[in-house]
């Protein structure tokens, strides 16, 4: 039953990945989403699960994104202020 779950949620969280990154794409190259998604989820997953990181960060990406047009902008912000973009993802 647990599998089952876990292959759902992989499966939702991919395809929700794809349609929730299409606002960051207006703004960022793919390896830009990339790297980002990358390290949202590398910190995100010390503070809570891997699964509910995958979602938080899918959103984050998105919200950053429309806030920082320019990647290296979002970057130069630092993690605090970012996180503050993303504040209502959960």
């Amino acid at each position: 039953m647990k599998k089952i779950f876990i292959l759902i949620t992989l499966l939702v969280t991919l395809t929700n990945c794809k349609m929730v990154m299409k606002g960051a794409a207006k703004y960022w190259t793919r390896k830009q989403i990339k790297e980002f998604v990358g390290k949202c989820e590398d910190h995100a997953s010390k503070i809570m699960s891997d699964e509910k990181a995958v979602l938080y960060c899918d959103c984050a990406v998105d919200v950053v994104a429309e806030k920082y047009n320019s990647f290296e902008e979002a970057m130069k912000a630092g993690l605090i202020e970012v996180l503050k973009t993303a504040k209502d993802c959960k």
